[in-house]
């Protein structure tokens, strides 16, 4: 009986947080160059700390293409239910690494991810404007040979740029999280919503490139989604405690070990 009341509970929770995925999502769209900005990510990881990898998978993906399907998106139906369920799923995947050793890996693992996908787009953007240089010249009134040093040297400022501010970021949130004491937000949980990050930025950027066929529009939604991947982290950062206290949290145990909690004195 008791299973049955778990697996109807996991079940009612799902569809719960299926519908505020939903709602996040759509309620606020900022429009960028192919997509918006929402606020649905949070509640994405939110998902997968109440709900675990899988039936967290199903609310943020099921939750995402609603909001796709039923606006002017509906092009992105598809690309989104995969991409937000993988984001679920590889979030509660990092979740399951416990012990130091995992999490040193996760972290270089993410952080390896993040900068190779920024060095592909820099490769990308290069030979673009190989393939453009004559009349990139003639726009700007220069030779072919300066536009091309001129345009690699701002890509890796770029790319070493953008790397830096998510490493800086980790580092930012974590501080937050030990300075203000958060109970069940440790390195764990960060390193899952950043994986959970290089999912959805790298996701969209193949996507928009097989949906358009251009790998230089894309390159332009990068800097929207860190913005959205930093606002689903302070969303999750300021909702989770409550959560971990009404014990909702399926990593919730676990989390409480690597939670950046320090042990309180008794009382005396």
């Amino acid at each position: 009986m008791n299973g049955n009341n778990g697996n109807l509970r996991k079940i009612i929770l799902t569809g719960l947080m299926t519908a505020l995925v939903y709602l996040f999502t759509s309620i606020i769209k900022i429009p960028t160059v192919n997509g918006y900005i929402h606020l649905g990510d949070g509640f994405i990881f939110l998902s997968t700390l109440i709900l675990g990898p899988f039936y967290g998978a199903f609310a943020s993906g099921v939750g995402s293409m609603l909001s796709d399907v039923l606006s002017q998106y509906a092009q992105w139906a598809i690309p989104t239910l995969i991409i937000k369920s993988s984001m679920a799923l590889v979030m509660g995947l990092v979740l399951r690494h416990r012990n130091r050793k995992e999490i040193v890996i996760s972290a270089a693992t993410t952080v390896t991810v993040w900068v190779a996908f920024f060095v592909v787009i820099k490769n990308a953007l290069a030979r673009a404007v190989v393939y453009s240089v004559d009349s990139l010249a003639s726009a700007l009134e220069d030779t072919p040979e300066n536009v091309i040093n001129a345009a690699s040297d701002t890509q890796w400022k770029l790319t070493a740029a953008i790397a830096a501010v998510i490493i800086i970021m980790f580092a930012i949130i974590l501080y937050m999280v030990r300075k203000k004491n958060i109970e069940g937000i440790g390195v764990g949980v960060i390193l899952g919503m950043l994986s959970s990050g290089a999912v959805m930025v790298i996701g969209y950027y193949i996507a928009d490139f097989i949906l358009y066929g251009n790998p230089i529009s894309p390159v332009f939604s990068v800097p929207m989604n860190l913005i959205q991947l930093l606002i689903g982290i302070v969303i999750t950062v300021a909702i989770a405690p409550a959560l971990l206290k009404a014990k909702a949290f399926y990593f919730g145990d676990k989390d409480r070990s690597d939670s950046t909690t320090e042990p309180q004195s008794p009382e005396r």
